[in-house]
């Protein structure tokens, strides 16, 4: 239930738990946000990180567009062993702002509410689970 009021609210806590070093993450990180060479962006401090899905992907014969692309906010804790990595996907603040009106209407009426889900599933929570999912795989040990 709980996962399923965040996808509502347009958000998704993560937290993986993995037994490399703080610097291996962040070096990790900074590779995997390397926007010439994956479809992410993003930047790396020393206490945490930002990754962003590309919101614009071009592909022989045109491109696509999608302004809820998630963003990735994670903090870097250092525990016995290993390193908790904690943070949020959330959709982009600026398409927040402009499209929170028309989903909270949404919300209210029979109708759109269901179709409005669909396009934020296919918008905002499988590109979400994709860079979860990425991010998983680029933090867990090899």
């Amino acid at each position: 239930m709980n996962k399923h009021l965040q996808h509502l609210f347009l958000f998704e806590k993560f937290e993986i738990q993995t037994k490399l070093s703080k610097q291996e993450i962040l070096k990790r990180i900074e590779a995997f946000a390397d926007s010439e060479h994956t479809d992410y962006y993003g930047s790396v401090a020393e206490g945490g990180f930002y990754i962003a899905e590309k919101n614009r992907k071009y592909f022989a014969g045109g491109h696509t567009q999608n302004p809820f692309a998630p963003i990735a906010r994670g903090k870097i804790d250092e525990k016995d062993g290993g390193c908790s990595v904690c943070g949020v996907l959330r959709i982009n603040a600026l398409a927040l702002i402009l499209f929170a009106p028309i989903y909270l209407i949404s919300l209210l009426m029979i109708v759109p509410f269901p179709i409005m889900l669909i396009i934020l599933h296919f918008a905002f929570v499988k590109p979400a689970k994709r860079l979860n999912d990425a991010l998983e795989g680029a933090l867990l040990e090899k």
